[in-house]
């Protein structure tokens, strides 16, 4: 894997690009910063870098912008079919969800609400790189798509609506990464832990911030291993680990009733 990552920053707004140095540089992750200050300059920066074989491994772009907004210079690089092999991350101070379905309809792998905190942003980066690397820099619709998708239902900053669309995608690593989002609504847990796939109810199970609605099936799902799962999670109401704990599957059982010795019951 590449450990260095190469960014572009698309920014007009002092204290904005200031906040994004500050947080890059508390977020303790090896990257190269590039900083320009309008859409027409990105642009301009884009095509250098695409002539010298020295493209970023991802852009964060504002949305509001004078000359070219962020919306427009999104829809450049997507239709550029060297461009568009960039992750982009949009800094948006909206958080209304017609504009994050405006930048998804251009393939936008995900948007940070401003202001811009390392802890939100490192999380982020260090998702977009490793996904990148691990889908090694597959090309065409099919490779873009899947990295979209896996940054967008991991990331915790994800609107619901756009969520709800993941947990159904026909793509199991998907609605798996969707199960193990610890923000993810109630109504989207309980449908992934009744999921066909054993490994997404599996991550369900897991996922520390289970809704009780979503435990009436995983207590007694079919799968021994999505039970067991959910018997290791501290997080559990304590009456539906007494539950685990009398499994008719041995390590269920005992795992149950490890958790209920930790948490002190």
């Amino acid at each position: 894997m590449k450990e260095k990552i190469e960014i572009l920053l698309v920014e007009d707004t002092p204290s904005d690009v200031r906040l994004t140095e500050e947080a890059l540089k508390r977020s303790e992750l090896t990257y190269e910063l590039s900083v320009v200050n309008d859409g027409e300059q990105a642009t301009e920066f884009l095509e250098k870098a695409k002539s010298a074989s020295k493209l970023p491994d991802v852009i964060l772009l504002d949305l509001n912008m004078p000359k070219k907004n962020g919306h427009e210079v999104l829809a450049e690089i997507k239709a550029d079919d060297v461009l568009k092999k960039i992750p982009v991350v949009l800094l948006t101070v909206s958080q209304q969800d017609e504009d994050v379905q405006e930048a998804l309809k251009l393939k936008m792998n995900y948007y940070v609400a401003k202001p811009v905190t390392a802890q939100k942003l490192s999380a982020l980066l260090r998702l977009i790189h490793q996904l990148e690397n691990e889908l090694g820099g597959q090309s065409g619709a099919g490779g873009e798509d899947a990295l979209i998708k896996l940054v967008l239902a991991g990331n915790p900053h994800t609107s619901e609506s756009v969520l709800v669309q993941l947990s159904g995608d026909g793509d199991e690593k998907v609605r798996r990464r969707v199960a193990e989002n610890e923000n993810a609504p109630a109504s989207i847990m309980k449908k992934l832990a009744e999921d066909e796939s054993v490994e997404v109810r599996l991550a369900a199970a897991e996922n520390p911030n289970i809704p009780e609605a979503a435990l009436e099936n995983l207590v007694s799902d079919p799968d021994d291993d999505v039970r067991l799962g959910l018997s290791m999670n501290r997080k559990l109401p304590v009456h539906v680990l007494e539950k685990l704990s009398t499994d008719e599957n041995v390590y269920v059982s005992a795992n149950a009733t490890k958790t209920l010795a930790d948490m002190g019951r």
